[in-house]
């Protein structure tokens, strides 16, 4: 290794999960792949405790359990055929970094897009997210699906 401290100051900054840890992460992960495969907003409420502090775009701010479900609630009415997939995932401490495919149909097109979930565990769930993708990216792709599907047909006369 170089001597470079801001290289060893990336690799010092990271912390391998215990074993306690791997097994809790390798349990929420599998259960939040199950969850998101046919997602219910009330089936989320068992991956988080009650005192979470998730932060999900938009949101301005981070919300406990039942804030991220209502959340929730309102994107699944919108998107009511969303699933998530997951890629891949890794551990690190009590957190866990998992890399996610979704998919949904907007306005008779289907969109897919991939984002990441930081989420930390305490027992079994998580007490603290954030959750990342390319916000304008997709609603870019959202208003053209919407705009390609309320332009009127090309009449030849």
């Amino acid at each position: 290794m170089s001597n470079d401290p801001i290289a060893a100051r990336a690799v010092q900054a990271y912390a391998p999960p215990t074993e306690l840890q791997f097994a809790a992460a390798r349990d929420v992960v599998a259960r939040f792949a199950q969850r998101w495969a046919k997602p219910d907003a009330d089936s989320l409420r068992d991956l988080m405790h009650p005192d979470t502090r998730n932060l999900i775009p938009p949101m301005a701010e981070p919300g406990d359990r039942e804030t991220v479900v209502e959340h929730f609630r309102g994107v699944l009415s919108r998107l009511p055929d969303l699933r998530i997939d997951v890629v891949r995932w890794a551990p690190t401490g009590d957190a866990v970094l998992v890399e996610w495919r979704a998919i949904a149909t907007v306005a008779g097109q289907s969109l897919t897009w991939t984002g990441v979930d930081r989420f930390n565990i305490r027992g079994d769930r998580m007490y603290e997210a954030m959750v990342y993708w390319d916000t304008n990216g997709l609603a870019g792709r959202i208003a053209a699906a919407v705009q390609a599907a309320t332009r009127p047909a090309n009449r030849s006369g």
